[in-house]
């Protein structure tokens, strides 16, 4: 009803649920645009019927090359129409929200919120509380992590229906002193900033926004290669990658970057300077205006 009293010149569609792309059948005279957030195999049948729906669409956007890879293996006869727009955030925003952070309010997040004690090195993570994330690598790397530098925790903001499980393995990893799951936070710049790693150990991972968050707080990162987080994360330039579902990879990575602070400061550099270069939100726009002008 929207679309018929509006008559906008473009519409577009941003899918998750390829579902949402039935829109585009009913409405020929406006012309379409797609963003695929994590395209996935769908059945023969449900294939069949978003080919055809795509007859209707003018423009793909892929969040990421390997995206584009997955859309063109799945739908080869619209590759012609898929082109790459990265993800990006408000930098301005970030850096404004941290425009009165001091070492107190560092202090006061750790002693309050993780925790923890002054001196302590905090590894956060932020995610969906779910198997995709891959949390539980990470909690069967902290056993050998703590062992070699047992001033360490290791903090957990989100929520989801794998909290139970995750809790419950970190008892029985005898890591609960060295773990905190903060469910649902508020104020985040402020907790990543408050952080000194940054660790996301998805299975699978369309894009990996969160780590441009953590990089423009000025946090070294330990990633997967997956999706398309190589696309953000340098190896050992902008941070650290290793295999998913590879708690052993993980330890090795965390170690290195515990014990060198040297390192986490050239990360910590290099990746905010990648993300205010690469990933600004405004960036982002003006590549989506340029293909709204196609559009005319």
């Amino acid at each position: 009803k929207i679309i018929k009293k509006e008559q906008p010149d473009i519409l577009h569609i941003h899918i998750w649920n390829p579902a949402s792309c039935r829109y585009a059948l009913a409405i020929k005279k406006i012309p379409i645009i797609t963003t695929e957030h994590d395209p996935f195999k769908l059945s023969i049948f449900k294939t069949l019927i978003k080919n055809n729906l795509l007859k209707n669409v003018r423009k793909i956007i892929a969040i990421s090359q390997h995206n584009k890879k997955i859309l063109e293996g799945l739908y080869p006869r619209h590759k012609d129409k898929i082109t790459v727009i990265h993800n990006g955030i408000d930098t301005t925003w970030w850096q404004s929200q941290l425009l009165r952070f001091d070492e107190n309010e560092k202090i006061k997040i750790k002693e309050e919120v993780f925790l923890a004690k002054e001196n302590t090195l905090i590894v956060a993570t932020i995610a969906e509380l779910h198997e995709r994330k891959g949390q539980k690598y990470l909690l069967q790397a902290i056993p050998e992590t703590v062992k070699k530098f047992p001033n360490v925790k290791f903090v957990f903001i989100g929520e989801g229906h794998d909290r139970q499980n995750l809790e419950k393995l970190a008892r029985k990893l005898n890591i609960e002193n060295h773990t905190i799951f903060l469910g649902r936070q508020k104020k985040i710049p402020n907790l990543l900033k408050a952080s000194d790693i940054f660790c996301l150990p998805s299975r699978r991972e369309a894009f990996g926004l969160v780590n441009l968050e953590a990089m423009i707080t000025g946090l070294p990162v330990v990633a997967t290669k997956t999706g398309g987080i190589p696309e953000i994360i340098e190896n050992n330039k902008t941070g650290l990658l290793v295999e998913p579902e590879n708690s052993e990879a993980l330890t090795s990575a965390l170690l290195q970057l515990i014990g060198d602070q040297k390192l986490r400061e050239q990360f910590a550099t290099a990746g905010e300077k990648t993300v205010l270069e690469n990933f600004d939100a405004e960036q982002m726009a003006q590549k989506y205006e340029k293909v709204y002008e196609s559009m005319k």
